[in-house]
């Protein structure tokens, strides 16, 4: 019998976001090769553990918020401006206080 995974619960892997978004594996390489979601890391749990993908925790909403705008019709570009748009304040671009004044 195979022992389930014991994961940091900072970090998800490929079918925590396959599941949370209602996409395939493939989507999420792609979106992964497209910059949508960060590149994970490979880790291995050794046999009979295997290796798997281990993304940021919070890479799952960012696979819903993506899902729901694509299903919107919004295309890649459209989402990847928008993760643009939302991440700025994260890295002290676009925030009101830096902002120029008129």
């Amino acid at each position: 019998m195979t022992q389930p995974r014991r994961l940091d619960p900072a970090f998800a892997t490929t079918e925590d976001i396959v599941r949370a978004a209602g996409v395939t594996r493939r989507t999420v390489a792609a979106w992964v090769a497209q910059g949508l979601l960060p590149a994970p890391t490979k880790v291995s749990q050794g046999s009979p553990g295997g290796v798997f993908n281990r993304f940021p925790a919070w890479a799952v909403e960012r696979a819903r918020y993506i899902a729901h705008r694509r299903a919107a019709g919004f295309t890649i570009a459209e989402v990847l401006a928008a993760l643009t748009e939302l991440d700025a304040p994260q890295r002290g671009e676009g925030s009101a206080a830096n902002a120029p004044r008129r």
